[in-house]
């Protein structure tokens, strides 16, 4: 574990001991939280937003569902990364 924490560069701090050790719960939360066509979308939205400086999500309740969805990406790009350094450890 202490490799797989080297190469996050002692991040993430923001998923928990029991996820870090558990990584394929926080996948899993992910797919309960966000059905794939919401992320396909989403994900869309963002990399629009991005490129065009123009986003449709600007306020209220779309901003904090935006920033809540972009929290549980990063979270979970996180995990797929632990979960398969330690699937390659286990081979």
């Amino acid at each position: 574990m202490e490799n797989i924490m080297k190469k996050l560069d002692y991040q993430p701090a923001n998923l928990s001991d029991y996820e870090l050790e558990s990584p394929l719960s926080t996948m899993t939360d992910f797919f309960d939280n966000n059905d794939l066509h919401h992320i396909r979308e989403k994900a869309w939205q963002l990399y629009k937003g991005w490129v065009n400086n123009s986003v449709d999500f600007a306020e209220g309740e779309d901003n904090a569902d935006m920033l809540y969805f972009y929290t549980q990406l990063v979270e979970f790009i996180n995990a797929a990364f632990i979960y398969t350094e330690k699937r390659k450890l286990e081979l």
